[in-house]
């Protein structure tokens, strides 16, 4: 399981045909899609990067999205995660909307706080996951209230849940897996080795730790010294099994003292985020600044928005960008970016293999 997640690389690697495309200079469909289903979410977490978007109930249009999803596939998109702006499973066809896009032969995953993934939900919509994640903070009620801000008994929900998807994926044979992360804070440190006991007890397939991340746009502002953090992972590893991994991202923590090694972000057309208003973003990063938005699937086809002069001429501005004045301290696209400016900027001996 540990060389197919890559929890903190990139996987590229397996798509040598887009990038040989993108080495020509085509221009390539994405990848991968980040939808947001909603804007609205049961909770308000410290830590919510997207807090600025102010939790508006703005839901994605079922039918609008069926539509899309046939056109993702012709245009070659390989996976689309279920997450965004609000808590994905209040969309009313969210459960729906997960099938929709398996049977469209779309890999589907989903990020979740888990409060609303009911039994029933996981026996309808499991088997079409590739993976799901709980964000889940901590692990007594009292943390985990105070972190993610929401009601009374919600923790026990989320673990009655997660121990029913288990279930679920054992009944029905299913082979997604089953995540849990949790963002890595003062709040919360004390309890992360007991969380990882209780997830092992429970029988998920790998729990997560990362730091923090401070979005451009977001008021929550969290300084955390992750050098000082760095001790709970030894005793994180002892309870890692072949069956139950566990990933401390230790190297995502270093980086945070780290200035980029590349000028330019050369992965913006392999991954595109969408809201639940339809609109296309180069990243989460610039979400709600109209100007860089592509375009909106509501008023045009995928096709019309890539290939269209208004995504051209955003291009050429993002090329040009200031990444450390701009970006988040943490990318998603950071080591697909670091791969693809090797490719671009071969050394001289690259032909001694």
């Amino acid at each position: 399981m540990a060389d197919q997640i890559r929890m903190d690389s990139h996987k590229l690697i397996y798509h040598p045909e887009r990038v040989a495309a993108w080495q020509r200079g085509e221009n390539v469909y994405p990848i991968e899609l980040e939808i947001g289903l909603t804007n609205a979410c049961n909770h308000r977490c410290m830590f919510c990067a997207v807090d600025y978007t102010g939790y508006q109930p703005a839901m994605f249009h079922t039918e609008v999205l069926k539509q899309r999803l046939e056109e993702f596939a012709e245009k070659g998109i390989k996976s689309i995660i279920y997450a965004g702006e609000g808590e994905p499973l209040l969309h009313k066809d969210a459960v729906d909307l997960i099938n929709a896009t398996k049977k469209n032969h779309i890999d589907a995953a989903l990020s979740t706080n888990g409060v609303l993934l009911t039994p029933e939900a996981s026996r309808d919509c499991l088997a079409s996951l590739t993976w799901i994640r709980f964000s889940t903070a901590a692990i007594t009620d009292d943390t985990y209230e105070r972190i993610h801000q929401c009601k009374a008994g919600d923790l026990q929900k989320v673990l009655y849940h997660m121990e029913e998807a288990v279930r679920v994926k054992k009944d029905q044979r299913a082979a997604t897996t089953i995540g849990v992360q949790l963002l890595l804070l003062p709040e919360n440190k004390h309890e992360v080795v007991q969380m990882a006991k209780e997830l092992k007890r429970i029988g998920v397939d790998y729990f997560t730790v990362k730091p923090f991340s401070q979005h451009p746009q977001s008021g929550n502002i969290l300084q955390v010294d992750y050098q000082e953090l760095l001790g709970v992972e030894k005793e994180l590893k002892e309870l890692a099994t072949e069956q139950y991994k566990i990933y401390f991202r230790a190297h995502s923590m270093q980086k945070l003292v780290c200035k980029r090694a590349y000028k330019e972000c050369l992965a913006l057309p392999f991954m595109v985020y969408i809201d639940a208003k339809g609109n296309l973003w180069p990243c989460i990063v610039f979400m709600g600044k109209e100007e860089l938005s592509y375009g909106n699937l509501n008023e045009e086809s995928l096709e019309q928005i890539w290939e269209g002069d208004r995504r051209k001429r955003l291009m050429e501005y993002f090329q040009n960008m200031d990444l450390e004045k701009n970006c988040r301290e943490l990318c998603r696209l950071d080591e697909m970016n670091q791969y693809l400016t090797e490719l671009k900027n071969p050394g001289a001996h690259v032909n001694f293999i």
